[in-house]
């Protein structure tokens, strides 16, 4: 979301009553102009007339000031951009991409061409951005946090590293060695997980590409992070989940994942409520064995037991993909934070 501000409540009243006292002036001048009682009568009355004229005046003007304000600030925005842009005689490598001739530069610091902030191609001649074509390409600058990225915009759907990003979202890069390498995509309808389709709009991230950190030594292929918004599910371990992070390793093999129960499901002996929390258990769950999963209640939502008593809020219960329920677990113990999600977004 972009932060805009607004102006505070006082300066639409001052506008408005500008607008009226403006208003009534140029009324009152056409009456004069046209009206010789209106014109005896401000002879009659020269000093109350002169002072209402010269109120409804100076009021009046600062609508038509804070317009022509507006007006001035925009042009001269706009001669700065204009400064700033410039126009590629011949096809250019900037930032690890070979920009055709015909693209127009956005540059931060006036006949630098490595200082681009923005680069618009042309629709003849779009630019390849590692298997992609881009149409616009934006340009972040390193920070003590984050390596320098590259944000591109894509007029189709487009397949990148075996996915199919969208073309409605932008596509991220991040600089490592003076190339981009893909960072992540919201991706588009077709994609597939473990012959699952994978819902629209999915966010995808290569692991540790914000930072600009090598990816994993032991391969060339990065590892993933998969998350899902939005009402569709994706079914994870025969599970359908809603809002859930899956992590994949270099084969695309499921590493974890964490979400929330789409609908009523029951496992073994245990009968969970849409919105309970699943994840696979780690070995610092006591009792944890590979495949092992955590099933923890909502808050105000109970999981039913057969012939046992309901494991309430506040609770997790530890089963193995068959059923069989390891043990009850206060989330604490399970290692389970009770506190709402909260999710730093794409």
């Amino acid at each position: 979301m972009i932060p805009v501000s607004l102006p505070g409540g006082n300066f639409y009243v001052l506008m408005a009553v500008s607008l009226a006292c403006l208003s009534t002036l140029l009324t009152w001048l056409a009456v004069l102009a046209t009206s010789r009682s209106a014109r005896l009568w401000l002879g009659e009355h020269r000093r109350a007339g002169s002072l209402m004229l010269a109120f409804l005046a100076a009021v009046g003007a600062i609508f038509p000031y804070q317009q022509f304000s507006l007006w001035f600030s925009a042009q001269r925005e706009a001669r700065a951009d204009d400064s700033r842009k410039t126009v590629l005689a011949q096809p250019t490598q900037l930032a690890g991409v070979q920009m055709p001739a015909g693209t127009v530069l956005s540059l931060a610091t006036p006949g630098e061409l490595a200082s681009f902030d923005r680069a618009v191609f042309p629709d003849a001649h779009p630019a390849p951005v590692q298997g992609i074509v881009a149409s616009r390409l934006f340009r972040y600058p390193a920070t003590s946090r984050q390596a320098e990225t590259l944000s591109v915009e894509i007029a189709r759907d487009q397949a990148l590293e075996g996915w199919l990003c969208a073309h409605g979202h932008r596509i991220e890069f991040v600089m490592q060695g003076g190339h981009p390498r893909f960072a992540s995509c919201h991706l588009a309808i077709g994609n597939m997980l473990d012959q699952q389709p994978v819902p629209p709009g999915a966010w995808l991230k290569v692991e540790d590409a914000a930072r600009g950190t090598p990816l994993d030594a032991a391969s060339a292929a990065p590892r993933w992070l998969l998350r899902t918004e939005g009402s569709d599910s994706l079914t994870v371990g025969q599970i359908p989940l809603l809002k859930v992070d899956v992590r994949l390793d270099n084969q695309r093999r499921m590493l974890g994942f964490e979400g929330l129960m789409a609908r009523d499901t029951v496992l073994g002996d245990m009968s969970y409520p849409p919105g309970t929390r699943v994840l696979a258990a780690t070995t610092r769950v006591p009792g944890a064995q590979p495949g092992d999963l955590l099933f923890s209640p909502s808050r105000g939502r109970s999981a039913r037991r057969a012939g046992g008593e309901d494991v309430p809020a506040g609770k997790s219960v530890l089963q193995a993909p068959d059923g069989t329920v390891r043990s009850v677990l206060n989330n604490r113990e399970a290692g389970v934070l009770d506190v709402a999600a909260m999710r730093i977004g794409p």
